[in-house]
């Protein structure tokens, strides 16, 4: 019995299992046939490793390179010949996986409502970008997440994986780094959500042979709208912390150019009063208003002075000296001539 008796329609490809070109680009890929024909020859790429499965269990792996699938290769990777076929094939399933970095995964999705740090609105993010993984083992990835047997599309199953666990990972890590950061910071902070996100998303994936090795760009943000009302908030609360000392450092100001003012005569100084009045700076004394409230001050006491004295022989001492008459009780000041104080009606003295 020939080697291919009864098996004429497979032709020479099953002598080579080996991936074809248009499918070397792809992360897993599954042989179609299951029936391996002995002595035909595998043939695996440098980024690839071919994991045979039989039912439902890996039963061997092999890396790189050129390999005749004769009885020495049964025995080594225990596979199990289909003894119908009168021990001209093995009965194997064979996947090519790629052990290669794949970049350029696009992905991105809403994150959650977080609570912004600095000013402490909440805010609605969302994360898009590119990431690259690897397969760290095909054995492990094949028994817990493709699955033996799976005719569906292997590269999509393993990717969709992938992003799902990322976005899961930055909703884990975002809220604190938000919380003690605040969005608008989020760019300065990209390398360090990234390694978060890395770190937290394996936890996950190395228990499916995978792992999310780089990202080639990380961009967490918010609607424009939103973003805009963001810094108009933080910057109202950032003036509002320094409000005090700014307005007590102008009001000073104003307090000593309204004194200078005054003390000086300048004509200006009603501009710098009515600015001191609307900051609350309280008036100096004798400021004018013109018209404004003014604020009541104590005058200081008038000295009496008393009149420059008369020059003897001056008419003003003549004058004085005619007119002084007083009256001896009460002190009245007495016309010249009259006998009788007007005020008392004490008799005047020498009248």
């Amino acid at each position: 019995m020939s080697l291919f008796e009864g098996h004429a329609d497979t032709g020479l490809q099953q002598l080579f299992i080996e991936m074809p070109d248009n499918a070397k680009g792809k992360i897993a890929w599954k042989y179609p046939d299951s029936e391996i024909v002995q002595h035909s020859q595998l043939n695996v790429d440098l980024d690839y490793q071919a994991v045979f499965t039989n039912l439902g269990k890996v039963i061997g792996v092999m890396g790189p390179g050129r390999y005749p699938l004769d009885e020495g290769a049964s025995l080594a990777l225990g596979w199990l010949v289909d003894r119908l076929t009168g021990g001209a094939y093995y009965d194997a399933e064979i996947y090519f996986i790629a052990t290669r970095e794949n970049p350029n995964i696009e992905f991105g999705g809403p994150v959650d409502n977080l609570t912004d740090g600095p000013t402490g609105l909440v805010v609605t993010l969302r994360v898009f970008g590119e990431l690259a993984f690897k397969v760290t083992d095909p054995s492990v990835l094949l028994a817990k997440l493709i699955g033996t047997g799976s005719e569906v599309d292997l590269d999509a199953e393993m990717t969709t994986w992938v992003k799902d666990q990322t976005l899961a990972a930055i909703r884990m890590v975002l809220p604190d780094i938000v919380a003690q950061h605040g969005v608008l910071a989020m760019g300065q902070l990209q390398e360090a959500t990234s390694q978060a996100a890395l770190s937290k998303a394996n936890e996950k994936l190395t228990e499916y042979g995978l792992s999310l090795t780089a990202f080639g760009e990380l961009n967490v943000n918010l609607p424009e709208a939103d973003a805009q009302e963001l810094k108009q908030f933080a910057a109202a609360k950032a003036y509002t912390t320094v409000a005090g000392s700014f307005d007590a450092g102008v009001r000073g100001d104003a307090a000593l150019e309204i004194a200078q003012g005054i003390a000086s005569g300048h004509a200006n100084a009603q501009q710098g009063i009515v600015a001191g009045m609307m900051m609350g700076v309280p008036l100096a004394p004798g400021a004018p208003t013109n018209g404004a409230p003014a604020i009541a001050v104590a005058s200081p006491p008038t000295v009496a002075t008393a009149p420059p004295a008369a020059v003897a022989g001056s008419p003003v001492a003549a004058a004085e000296t005619a007119t002084a008459h007083f009256c001896a009780q009460c002190g009245t000041p007495i016309a010249p001539g009259t006998h009788f104080c007007p005020h008392c009606g004490a008799a005047v003295a020498g009248s």
